[in-house]
């Protein structure tokens, strides 16, 4: 069919794209319409897609749902949208970016940011999560210019009033926030019906003299903790702590913290220098010495790295703190805050072709230091 969207307006099929000039078409085959996206998402839509209509314009008036979809979009249009922003997760997701690379079409993955959570987008030009371009990176050393932003946003980050916290919580103490069941995240990677198996699963790699503290997570519902009052009663030094507890303040004073796709585990580590304990995939697969996996598949035994929980003071070291500035400065350049895409048009778009497929292709690992260059004005046409 992508064959077939080449002849519809051309009198040859469409040639192979160039790979080693990416934002260059072939000469035959269905026009880009500048200042165009089309966009997919598992749900209504993502942030990235919202600001970004308000300055380019949905080719489509509607997102992308399937492949079929997509080609079938493409044959009535006779015009290729500029860029494809991919929500998280979606099932032909892989099948969608084939025919946006033999298209020509760019192409960037979106999500909710980090630091803080709901304000930024994340935008990564390979994929979301554990599939993003992070993934497969290499830490060879952290510059000081990333060493300066890592350090910068983290003092911003730690400028809060710490509260008391609830009389059951005694130190020393892991701290468990949980996630929702029916997260995108979750649902891909663990499809677990209910976390009591995870948490008795690391309350027997835990020494029972170190407490478990566990939170809920503030917009769970009855599923996400089916059981878990049980679960907690019936193990060792374990307690729930109520949702409004502050989470800075948990984190602040714990040992360690522990979980599966929860925000408040790249917090910890990355912000607080707690050990942290994951038994999923994210941004921070295969950065194992920064984030340390947990195999529930396996029998339970002593946490590795017991003595950085012990004393947090044994995990700081000149290469593991530079490594954790490279990675935060990292997770950070994929972020554009919601504040930009308000106020200025110009520097998001920008900043979301920086982060595109096109532009990685073409430089690299440098549109994760480099500001925006492209100044191109952006007006809906």
């Amino acid at each position: 069919m992508i064959q077939e969207i080449a002849c519809s307006t051309m009198e040859e099929p469409l040639k192979g794209i160039s790979r080693e000039i990416p934002a260059e078409r072939a000469p035959a085959g269905p026009p880009i319409k500048p200042g165009t996206f089309a966009h997919t998402s598992p749900y209504g839509g993502c942030w990235l897609q919202h600001f970004y209509s308000r300055y380019c314009e949905d080719l489509y008036g509607g997102k992308v749902v399937r492949e079929t979809d997509f080609l079938e979009k493409l044959l009535t249009t006779r015009e290729l949208p500029e860029m494809m922003i991919m929500g998280n997760f979606i099932v032909d997701r892989f099948c969608i970016l084939s025919i946006c690379r033999e298209l020509g079409i760019n192409a960037v993955h979106s999500e909710d940011g980090f630091f803080p959570h709901y304000e930024t987008m994340h935008a990564d030009p390979i994929g979301f999560c554990w599939e993003s371009s992070l993934t497969r990176m290499l830490y060879r050393g952290c510059t000081e210019r990333q060493r300066s932003a890592a350090r910068a946003a983290r003092q911003r980050w730690l400028t809060y009033r710490d509260e008391e916290l609830p009389a059951c919580v005694s130190p020393p103490y892991i701290f468990w926030p949980l996630q929702l069941l029916a997260d995108r995240v979750n649902r891909w990677d663990l499809n677990v019906s209910e976390w009591n198996p995870l948490l008795r699963h690391f309350r027997q790699c835990t020494p029972e003299e170190i407490q478990l503290v566990i939170k809920e997570h503030p917009r769970g519902r009855p599923q996400d903790t089916r059981g878990l009052e049980e679960t907690a009663a019936s193990l060792p030094n374990t307690v729930i702590v109520p949702t409004d507890t502050d989470v800075r303040s948990l984190v602040a004073r714990s040992s360690a913290v522990a979980g599966a796709n929860s925000t408040v585990l790249y917090e910890a580590r990355l912000m607080f220098h707690k050990p942290t304990y994951v038994y999923a995939r994210g941004w921070f697969t295969n950065h194992y010495d920064l984030f340390f996996p947990m195999a529930r598949s396996f029998e339970a035994r002593t946490l590795n790295f017991i003595q950085y929980v012990e004393d947090n003071r044994r995990m700081r070291c000149g290469w593991l703190d530079d490594y954790t500035d490279w990675f935060l400065s990292q997770l950070l350049a994929r972020q554009i805050g919601r504040d930009l895409a308000e106020h200025d048009g110009d520097a998001f778009c920008a900043a979301v072709r920086r982060l595109s497929f096109q532009s990685y292709q073409k430089y690299g690992e440098e549109i994760f230091q480099a500001p925006p260059t492209d100044r191109r004005p952006h007006q809906r046409p």
